[in-house]
């Protein structure tokens, strides 16, 4: 009875692992069938350069099968078309992607071919932006030389085109170039400016670059070992994050703020934000490159604690890691220098040695880098001439004084011009938005008849002989067009009244192709006919019939008013929120927000 029991489990355990594997197998086919790589493919030729650039970088290179099938599409379409805007977001693409393999040469080729095709095209912009991703690309590769002579270009264009944003940007990112070869005095100067003028700017789309200042703020009196202000920017810069949202600067600011208080040999304190600075670095992807920089000082407090073997654990593991993925770390210097302090104290000399003599190559080597560098900044770009530039409208000569006092002159009188256009467009709105509830009250009266709630008769009841009386005016209305032409005509034009009268055209599926069929036409009768009898385009007679049928419902449904731009649009047939603001703007002058608050401000039922 026992052996009975042991075969029968041995047999279900047995037959258990046979059909798992198979299941599995079947659940894998199922999420491969359910993505169509001949439709995605279709999909990458209808998007723009630039749109498919940006949906690579966000979506597409998250996941490996489409991740591939973007990398084809890129060599095969857009580097070999003839569009040079084609072959620009084309090398666009390839150049970070290649800069997150950490493949050096090729992102270096790829930009080169930004900044060629940027040239031919004549753009400016292309060409600027081009140059700043070089700069930005050499930097991140330790090469200050070139990232410093391709931020020298960027700074003169920046200048012609008066990119005041730009130029900002590009002050930052010199300044990070300061802090690398150890001039943080002269990166605090260029920093504080420039904040200061971005201050001024007030624009949301600085919040992101105004982080980035604050973590080089950070940085740089961290290595001053002004720690008062490192602690004061660090803690400003997670402020800013949680207003921003920008979750990937924590991790640079808890990791500073972490070695600011290793440095104070506040080891505890210390542990509590490397520890913070750890878990983002693991929960958000563009972070990850920190982690190396997180690990050093984890294992820095594991040494200053006495705790040597958990300290070489740790830092060895950052060697063996970076000599994996063979990238440049720029602190192995301090990795080095404790793994052979740590040896040191457990009192193995050899590795000891070993350890102290890679510190001495390594600093040997930045020393020269710093140096190199150094001189090719003071040489080619001055500190002051930018401190001057960025401060210009503080200065306090007798010329500024001058310029400032005209200045405030015309801002007055342009802030007063603005409020003399402002109120009379917005005298002109109100009478737009006037015209169009009159329109609207003109064509409930035409098309709707009092019908008298007769006695026993339900409101439902009601309606329904009002919309049936709606639908007799809107054929009357018709009628005498419909009686001169001819009998197919007429009954085109009867399903058309129908398709109206039923709302058909808020279906997303309202293209000439797709309404022909629903009429039983062809396409090319149908567009002749809305061309002849309506005055219009296909496109514009069913772009029309949404708007229209937007501003009445607007008008009397409030909880449809409390739904988002966005959510309207769907909701009447349009794909993208700016399509239907789009053309709503050109049917009544509106745009469709200013129309539902003014609704609301009158609070029209």
């Amino acid at each position: 009875m026992l052996l009975r029991k042991y075969v029968t489990v041995f047999l279900i355990t047995f037959s258990f692992l046979i059909v798992l594997p198979t299941v599995a197998q079947e659940n894998n086919q199922d999420v491969v069938q359910q993505f169509n790589k001949t439709e995605f493919e279709n999909s990458l030729h209808k998007l723009a350069p630039k749109e498919f650039s940006l949906l690579f970088a966000q979506k597409y290179k998250r996941d490996s099968l489409r991740e591939s099938i973007c990398l084809i599409h890129i060599e095969n379409v857009m580097l070999k078309s003839e569009d040079l805007l084609a072959q620009f977001w084309g090398n666009y693409s390839l150049s970070y992607w290649n800069h997150d393999q950490k493949n050096f040469k090729k992102t270096i080729f790829h930009v080169d071919k930004l900044y060629e095709i940027a040239v031919k095209l004549k753009n400016d912009d292309l060409i600027l932006s081009s140059l700043i991703n070089k700069g930005d690309f050499y930097y991140d590769y330790g090469d200050y030389n070139q990232s410093m002579e391709s931020y020298l270009k960027a700074i003169k264009i920046a200048k012609k085109i008066k990119s005041t944003v730009k130029k900002l940007i590009i002050s930052k990112n010199i300044a990070l170039l300061k802090i690398e070869v150890d001039d943080n005095q002269g990166a605090v100067e260029l920093l504080e400016g420039t904040l200061e003028i971005l201050k001024k700017e007030q624009s949301k789309k600085l919040n992101r670059l105004e982080v980035s200042i604050y973590i080089a703020l950070t940085k740089s009196y961290l290595r001053l070992e002004n720690y008062a202000k490192a602690e004061y920017y660090g803690n400003k810069g997670i402020a800013l994050s949680d207003e921003y949202g920008d979750e990937d600067a924590k991790t640079y600011f808890y990791n500073f703020l972490g070695e600011t208080n290793l440095l104070k040999k506040k080891y505890d304190e210390s542990i509590l934000y490397i520890d913070k600075a750890f878990e983002y670095a693991n929960k958000i992807e563009t972070s990850k490159s920190q982690l190396p920089f997180i690990n050093l000082n984890i294992g820095k407090i594991h040494y200053y604690k006495g705790e040597y073997e958990k300290a070489i654990d740790v830092l060895e593991k950052i060697e063996f890691n970076q000599q994996q993925k063979n990238t440049n770390f720029f602190s192995l210097e301090d990795m080095y220098k404790f793994l052979g302090k740590s040896y040191k104290a457990i009192g193995d000399t050899e590795k000891s040695l070993f350890y102290f003599e890679k510190t001495n190559e390594v600093y040997t080597k930045n020393d020269k880098q710093q140096n190199a560098i150094g001189i090719e900044i003071i040489k080619k770009y001055d500190l002051q001439s930018l401190k001057e530039e960025l401060s210009e409208a503080e200065k306090k000569t007798k010329k500024t004084q001058t310029i400032l006092y005209v200045s405030i002159f015309l801002a007055l009188f342009t802030v007063g011009g603005l409020v003399y256009f402002y109120k009379k467009r917005e005298k002109k709105n109100q009478q737009k938005f006037a015209k169009i509830l009159k329109t609207l009250e003109e064509e409930k009266e035409l098309l709707t008849e009092s019908v008298p709630l007769l006695k026993g008769e339900t409101l439902e009841e009601k309606q329904v002989k009002e919309s049936t009386l709606q639908e007799k005016n809107i054929e009357t209305l018709q009628q005498k067009e419909v009686e001169i032409i001819d009998e197919t005509k007429a009954k085109l034009l009867k399903k058309l009244q129908n398709f109206e009268v039923k709302e058909l055209y808020l279906s997303k599926n309202s293209s000439l192709n797709e309404v022909a069929k629903k009429l039983k036409t062809n396409t090319s009768y149908l567009s002749k006919l809305v061309n002849a009898h309506k005055g219009k385009s296909f496109t514009a007679y069913i772009t029309d019939l949404r708007v229209n049928y937007a501003i009445r419902r607007l008008k009397e449904d409030k909880k449809f008013r409390s739904y988002t731009i966005d959510s309207i649009a769907r909701e009447i047939g349009f794909n993208r929120s700016e399509s239907f603001s789009r053309a709503f703007k050109n049917k009544t002058g509106l745009y469709p927000s200013y129309y539902i608050k003014n609704l609301d401000n009158q609070n029209v039922e």
